[in-house]
């Protein structure tokens, strides 16, 4: 069975940090969520599937308490654009495990080689995804919010390169470490994090 992909809607980075300063404040709703929605997609069933995934991201998003009870330091980083990456990034993956995925497939191949097709990851991801659409559009959603967050650059269509991050808060690096350890359940906080692709991106 074809493991699900689940989103199918990118999110601009710049909303998900307006959705998770929103919730941090207490001021988060379904109509906030909708304005923001807004800011990328017209038409109401556009807007109502963004809202859900806004929802998941942040509101909903397994990390959300930990972000809350850190909140202090959670809005100094944000305003710093690679801790707001990590941390944006990091919620995006918590909340759909294919974008873990498309995050440290990357990283692998990032590791090997300057520059990835589309066509490598593709049919890289297909074993577990399949080849069906819902594949390619999934990658529509992840790609261009990996970029927008600073992890990597797109020199011409259909081609990747990496761009290191350097954290400037230990904040920002810890909820994107959980993000990590949420995707892989069996390890824990004494993992040496460097080891993995999925941090090939940290500087």
């Amino acid at each position: 069975m074809e493991a699900k992909i689940g989103i199918n809607q990118r999110i601009p980075i710049e909303a998900i940090e307006l959705a998770v300063k929103a919730v941090l404040e207490d001021r988060y709703d379904n109509e906030y969520a909708a304005e923001l929605a807004r800011m990328e997609y017209s038409g109401e069933n556009r807007i109502k599937k963004a809202v859900n995934i806004i929802n998941r991201l942040t509101k909903n998003n397994i990390l959300m308490p930990f972000l809350k009870e850190n909140e202090r330091k959670v809005k100094m980083a944000l305003k710093n654009p690679n801790d707001r990456g990590m941390i944006c990034i990091a919620l995006v993956n918590a909340a759909y495990p294919f974008c873990y995925d498309v995050t440290a497939l990357l990283g692998k191949y990032f590791h090997a080689q300057k520059e990835i097709g589309s066509p490598l990851i593709t049919s890289k991801l297909s074993a577990k995804y399949g080849t069906n659409r819902s594949l390619p559009n999934g990658l529509y959603c992840i790609l261009p919010m990996l970029i927008e967050a600073g992890f990597m650059t797109r020199p011409r269509p259909g081609f990747y390169q990496m761009a290191h991050l350097v954290p400037q808060t230990e904040i920002a690096k810890t909820i994107y470490q959980k993000s990590f350890l949420l995707n892989n359940p069996t390890l824990n906080e004494d993992y040496h994090f460097s080891n993995h692709f999925y941090f090939e991106y940290i500087g």
